[in-house]
């Protein structure tokens, strides 16, 4: 009776000691990830998230490479702010130089558009539809300029200037959408490291939604690269 206790003494202090050490490589893993995270918001501005049903959304590359229009780095080499204070929305609109082609019917240094929502909203020109209504009121502790940066799901549209690795997919009019809305892109630095444009508070709140930012930012654009043309290799023609 004792020898079997004791086995099972054993087997239970085993058990413990497998799931101690199990818990304490998943933490270094994520503390490891964290020290390599990359973050530049690239805004002076307060960011404001807006939130939204996505139609849909992916949990791996896979996934974004298969409903792609277009692979591709880019640079962003001009774009239009559009707020709409009225309504109160605002998008953006850039314009984006490709500098490396992975998938698509295009080629590099073709200049396509691509629509995010988002972008920089004047709280002040609201006033001017909507002082004296019921209910509004222009906060006087928003700093002046009252300017804020509007992104969906905390993740604000690309800046003039960056160079980000894309997944596009084509809407209307020769006009693109980021595959996923916010999902499908990911800022390249001049070392050739991938930067996230969203926070690690952010990507926590959001489950899956920023995957590539969280398991990619600090890596060096290689290894996306890599993922991506692997995929292009095995897919039909």
């Amino acid at each position: 009776m004792g020898i079997r206790v004791g086995k099972i003494i054993s087997k239970f202090l085993a058990t413990i000691g497998f799931i101690t050490i199990a818990g304490l490589a998943v933490y270094y893993i994520n503390e490891m990830k964290k020290q390599s995270f990359l973050y530049s918001s690239d805004t002076d501005y307060r960011i404001v998230s807006g939130e939204a049903m996505f139609t849909e959304t992916f949990t791996d590359v896979k996934g974004l490479a298969e409903n792609a229009d277009i692979i591709a780095e880019a640079e962003v080499i001009s774009q239009k702010n559009n707020a709409n204070y009225e309504r109160l929305d605002v998008y953006t609109v850039s314009e984006l130089r490709l500098t490396k082609v992975y998938k698509g019917d295009v080629e590099i240094d073709d200049t396509v558009s691509v629509l995010e929502t988002g972008g920089e909203f004047d709280e002040r020109e609201v006033a001017k539809y909507f002082a004296g209504k019921p209910g509004y009121e222009l906060k006087d502790d928003l700093g002046d300029p009252r300017i804020i940066t509007v992104g969906i799901g905390g993740s604000i549209p690309m800046k003039e200037g960056n160079t980000y690795f894309v997944f596009l997919t084509e809407d209307k009019d020769d006009v693109y959408n980021i595959v996923g809305s916010v999902q499908g892109k990911i800022k390249m630095n001049n070392e050739n490291a991938l930067v996230s444009q969203v926070s690690l508070e952010t990507i926590d709140q959001h489950g899956n939604l920023y995957f590539l930012q969280e398991n990619y930012s600090g890596q060096n654009i290689a290894e996306l690269r890599n993922e991506v043309e692997q995929f292009i290799a095995s897919s039909p023609n």
